[in-house]
């Protein structure tokens, strides 16, 4: 019996035992024949025949270091038991498309030199692509993004130390990245539309440093990157690097909204590289950090802008400020003062009665002004992005 997809035939002859007269292959039955199915699989890939478009694999399947020398169709197929492509060759175009991964896809140092598409497919488990080649045109579309489904299933992902061929052009498009690891990948060679990525402190992050967080070990934790171990520092500074060619990205593209969030993520991750910038409290990384968010929060660097003029007004008070009166300046005499003397106003009164208030005075002129510039810088980059 006979039976297609858009046109694509089967011959292999029905299995006696499906209902619906289909062939060992394509029964959707969990306990077929093993034996028969593994040998007529066994069979197709002797003859070099890779279209197993629609198949069911009932348990694991495993195509490890297989070389495909042909255009090889997994469309639709449904993946039973977890996948094993690690180390395979495909020499020509290979589809995934709506191929359905019940457990695990692994997928790690494997070999694209043609397109590869995986549009629509669902993958349940972790799907692992570490060190994989892509020499052609890729695309990965709606991953998990099943139509009717309230919830889409997070497609947990592993993206690390990928290699790219000099045509290859690799694109996400329409899907969450909120657990896709890209530590060690050149992300100026994918290209990113219509792309969820983790939400973290009011940002938009990388999965990769919502694991680094997770450490277990105060100077030491291990991530997917085969079996290297990095220490804190440097995977702070691998982070940084991701966020660097993700901001480089999103300019390019002109989502300068977004390429905030990644400015962001490249300046946390540069200030957590190296212990003083990260420990001591007064480092310049720090200061920007706490007062302004990196340039990037408008409200905060209003708030610390608020705080140091209320701060010195406060200082100046205690300090000891005297009213022409002759009495103690209280904390809205004390707050004019300041605002005055940081418009480059000479208030003859009220005077500070020490060395340390007239020290303060002066100091609270660049204070003020070098905070009221960060807010500046903040609201410009804030609102200068949303066009």
């Amino acid at each position: 019996m006979k039976y297609s997809w858009e046109g694509v035939y089967c011959d292999e002859p029905p299995w006696e035992h499906d209902p619906e007269g289909l062939c060992i292959l394509h029964s959707l039955k969990p306990d077929k024949d093993k034996n028969a199915f593994d040998q007529a699989l066994k069979n197709r890939l002797t003859r070099e025949e890779y279209n197993f478009r629609e198949i069911f694999f009932p348990g694991p399947a495993s195509f490890t270091k297989q070389k495909f020398k042909k255009p090889v169709s997994f469309r639709g197929t449904h993946f039973g038991g977890w996948a094993d492509f690690r180390e395979a060759e495909f020499t020509d175009a290979v589809d995934f498309s709506y191929a359905r991964f019940s457990q695990a896809a692994l997928f790690e140092k494997a070999r694209f030199e043609g397109q590869c598409l995986y549009k629509g497919a669902e993958i349940a488990g972790e799907a692992d692509f570490c060190g994989a080649f892509f020499g052609g045109p890729v695309i990965f579309q709606q991953i998990n993004e099943a139509r009717g489904v309230p919830r889409a299933r997070p497609f947990n992902a592993f993206f690390q130390n990928l290699n790219f061929g000099p045509k290859s052009s690799f694109c996400f498009q329409d899907l969450s990245l909120d657990q896709a690891s890209f530590l060690g990948t050149d992300l100026t060679r994918i290209q990113f539309h219509n792309v969820r990525w983790h939400s973290f402190r009011g940002r938009q992050v990388v999965y990769d440093e919502i694991l680094l967080n997770r450490k277990t070990e105060p100077h030491l934790i291990r991530l997917r990157s085969g079996e290297q171990v990095l220490n804190y520092e440097t995977l702070c500074a691998k982070i940084e690097e991701l966020y660097r060619y993700l901001k480089l990205n999103y300019e390019h593209a002109g989502d300068q909204k977004q390429a905030g969030d990644f400015h962001y993520g490249e300046m946390e991750m540069h200030r957590r590289a190296h212990p003083w910038r990260r420990w001591f409290p007064f480092s310049w990384y720090n200061l920007y950090w706490a007062l302004s968010g990196y340039g990037e929060r408008p409200l905060r660097a209003l708030g610390s802008l608020v705080g140091v003029v209320a701060g010195l007004a406060l200082s100046l008070q205690w300090l000891g400020l005297k009213t022409a009166e002759g009495h103690w300046a209280n904390f809205a005499e004390s707050l004019v003062y300041v605002l005055e003397h940081t418009s480059l106003i000479r208030p003859e009164w009220p005077k500070p009665v020490n060395e340390g208030g007239h020290i303060l005075a002066a100091l609270s002129h660049f204070l003020i002004l070098g905070q009221a510039a960060l807010f500046v810088l903040a609201i410009r980059n804030r609102l200068g992005r949303r066009h």
